[in-house]
């Protein structure tokens, strides 16, 4: 006979390690947000929500057989793109924000179950104190920046969120981890993430692994086995397809595009980061204090909390002068674990000014993430969604019925009031001081995206001809993802005439010449459509336009249309 009484223990013990175990959580949440992949939700449309789209024009590229940085440009590494790509093949209804949010979570959630197995040896509430920040920046899509004062989800700087995630796991695995292969392993995965994500963290990365090093964290033997550990992948990558250099040589163009801006960028830092910066500069004072008056055993040099602390500072610093809103030094929170456990037990003047200064440090970030990302959940059944079936999973977004009343508006008032965005242009202005981050704007470009979507289908019916190949004189491209259709390659995708397209080489223009039909949008004009038309204009002589509607042009290669 079956023992009741036993069966009910063992329920009870496998309810008890579900709640109180750390790793369990990690992973019911995981579950929980891949579940909802498989949902077709719609979320707000935030500020410069456009640039998931990026994603989507990534993902039909290599699915397309398109390999990155060999076929198209990219600003960032190929890793948040082809978990991306895969995510979509797994989960084809999904809300393409959440699977850009979430699909890192494939990477980031191993190597934080790595880190909570030791954390947890150490101690059950640190594990949960080191998972709980870890879960709310993998689960939100939100930056720590306000760009609008309505609710919406934040398209924009995805990859520097997730180099920021990376980044707080390697600070937790460097702090917490105990040394061995395993650390050694981890350590190579979690840099090869940085490397194939953003350069820029790659090299905070680096530099936090080295203050790890100094502080007598890595022994030289586990830092030569994760040396050949990350280096081999990249071996293999480069010796199979070439990406790995292509995108050094990516990386190097956009440095040698962009250096005149990189000391302006420490400024922007400085003081758009003042609520992080200020009380943090006040915490390494009480920490030097602390090392000093405190110190209950003996440490290395390097292995003091002041310089723990000092690095992070320093690399989120660097890490911020190349991102935009972002999440910004999320992983001083490990090393702020790790110098209240050096902390007297006792409670004191120090102890106390340690813990309101972190919570300066800490609490804003993660509150303003938390705050965005609830709001727009509670708002969210109150909104309305474009009707634009032909975009598929673009159409999963919402807004204000006010904001979709405007958007609807917008269409017919460029196309007949285009000579006031014209004069605009020829000035150097956008039809706003900040368009691209207005809600109409973004709720307004799916719109019209559909538009065009009817009016191109409706064109090769009326021509019987398809064009096998699209591009788009715009910062965005996602129309041969929407069509199932390849794209131009040798460009770079997220095209800004400022930062990424600033010259274009021989093989771009004779791509660009080869292919089918160019999309140019007219509503409204503006100054970085105007400039990607002119850096492109070289392979577009000659080509037939064709009105598609009053805001949209097709210029057509020579040849395509039958002769009447």
């Amino acid at each position: 006979m079956v023992d009741i009484s036993a069966s009910k223990t063992r329920d009870r013990k496998t309810l008890s390690y579900l709640l109180l175990s750390p790793i369990a959580w990690l992973w019911l949440t995981v579950a929980a947000l891949f579940v909802l992949l498989t949902l077709p939700l719609a979320v707000p449309i935030g500020p410069m929500y456009w640039d998931t789209y990026i994603y989507l024009d990534a993902a039909q590229r290599i699915r397309m057989g398109q390999i990155p940085s060999l076929d198209f440009s990219t600003p960032v590494g190929a890793l948040g793109y082809y978990l991306f790509a895969w995510g979509l093949d797994l989960f084809p209804r999904a809300q393409p924000l959440l699977l850009v949010q979430w699909s890192q979570l494939a990477v980031t959630a191993p190597l934080m179950t790595l880190v909570l197995i030791d954390a947890e040896k150490k101690s059950r509430v640190t594990a949960f104190a080191l998972l709980i920040p870890f879960l709310v920046f993998a689960a939100f899509p939100a930056n720590a920046q306000f760009f609008h004062s309505y609710p919406g989800l934040d398209g924009f700087g995805i990859y520097n969120r997730q180099t920021s995630l990376l980044l707080y796991v390697l600070t937790a695995g460097l702090v917490f981890m105990r040394g061995g292969p395993r650390f050694a392993l981890f350590c190579a995965l979690v840099m090869l993430a940085l490397f194939l994500t953003k350069i820029t963290g790659f090299l905070v990365g680096g530099l936090i692994g080295l203050g790890a090093l100094l502080a007598g964290r890595i022994s030289l033997g586990n830092l030569v086995l994760a040396a050949v550990a990350f280096l081999l992948p990249l071996v293999v990558i480069e010796l199979g397809t070439g990406m790995i250099s292509a995108y050094i040589r990516d990386i190097l163009d956009l440095i040698a595009m962009n250096q005149d801006a990189l000391l302006p960028r420490f400024l922007t830092v400085a003081s758009g980061k003042l609520d992080v910066l200020m009380p943090a500069g006040l915490l390494l004072l009480v920490m030097i204090w602390a090392d000093l008056n405190y110190a209950s055993e003996q440490r290395r040099f390097f292995d003091r909390s002041c310089w723990w602390f000092g690095i992070s500072l320093l690399g989120g610093t660097i890490l911020e002068t190349q991102n935009t809103g972002s999440q910004e030094f999320i992983f001083i929170w490990p090393v702020l674990l790790m110098v209240y456990d050096r902390l007297p037990q006792v409670v004191d003047r120090t102890k106390v000014a340690f813990l309101v200064l972190a919570a300066f440090c800490t609490v804003p970030t993660i509150s303003k993430v938390a705050h965005k990302t609830l709001r727009s959940v509670a708002v969210a059944p109150t909104y309305v969604q474009p009707d634009a079936p032909l975009l598929r999973n673009m159409q999963q977004v919402s807004t204000r019925p006010d904001v979709m009343e405007r958007a609807i508006m917008l269409e017919n008032h460029y196309a007949t009031q285009g000579a006031a965005y014209i004069d605009l242009a020829n000035q150097g202005q956008l039809p706003s001081w900040q368009l691209y981050s207005e809600l109409d704007y973004q709720t307004y470009w799916v719109i019209s995206a559909d538009i065009l979507v009817k009016a191109l289908l409706q064109f090769e019916t009326d021509n019987q001809i398809r064009l096998e190949n699209l591009m788009t004189l715009d910062f965005v491209n996602p129309f041969p993802w929407i069509l199932d259709r390849d794209a131009t390659r040798k460009i770079q995708i997220g095209a800004d005439p400022f930062r990424t397209v600033r010259q274009v080489s021989p093989e771009a223009l004779e791509a660009v010449r080869a292919t089918d039909g160019v999309l140019r949008p007219k509503c409204p004009v503006t100054t970085g459509r105007r400039m990607l038309e002119e850096r492109y204009a070289a392979a577009l002589g000659g080509r037939q336009v064709v009105a598609l509607d009053p805001c949209w042009d097709l210029l057509l290669r020579p040849g395509m249309l039958k002769p009447q």
